[in-house]
């Protein structure tokens, strides 16, 4: 076995007034092929906290900066993926975030989630510290983008 496949997905709700994480659940994808909800405990192997920690990192950074542009943001679903080598070295990260916005909000509100303020979220992303501390020639690459309606 040359490489490791770790996969989970999130889903999150962020309820009106304050948008605060309010649902959350992060899935893990075990080697059986089925979706297994994930409850941080102690007796979890090490190693599946520190990956779900890198994913709920980024999380935290996109709700975060959603909430300083004040953006409608509803909701958050995401696809996560760390490949490692047979050793447990991360060789890459990949994240694919999907941002579904408030149908109640105004137009004047979800005008604000332009690709712009896209980009700008995505950038933030990156300051997220625990994929700071990756080694620098892991390839992390993490999209972010609106859901479909």
């Amino acid at each position: 076995m040359d490489q490791r496949l770790f996969q989970f997905r999130l889903r999150s709700s962020h309820p009106a007034p304050e948008r605060a994480t309010g649902d959350l659940v992060v899935e893990f994808l075990t080697p059986e092929g089925q979706w297994e909800s994930q409850q941080l405990s102690l007796t979890m192997p090490g190693f599946r906290l520190y990956l779900i920690s890198l994913l709920l990192c980024q999380h935290t950074y996109l709700v975060a900066n959603a909430r300083e542009r004040q953006l409608p943001l509803e909701r958050v679903e995401a696809s996560f993926e760390v490949t490692t080598s047979s050793t447990w070295i991360v060789e890459r990260v990949e994240g694919d975030f999907r941002m579904g916005l408030d149908p109640a909000a105004s137009a004047e509100e979800r005008d604000r989630v332009d690709a712009e303020a896209i980009a700008w979220m995505q950038e933030r992303m990156t300051h997220c510290p625990i994929s700071r501390n990756l080694p620098e020639g892991v390839p992390k690459q993490i999209g972010l983008r609106l859901a479909e309606a």
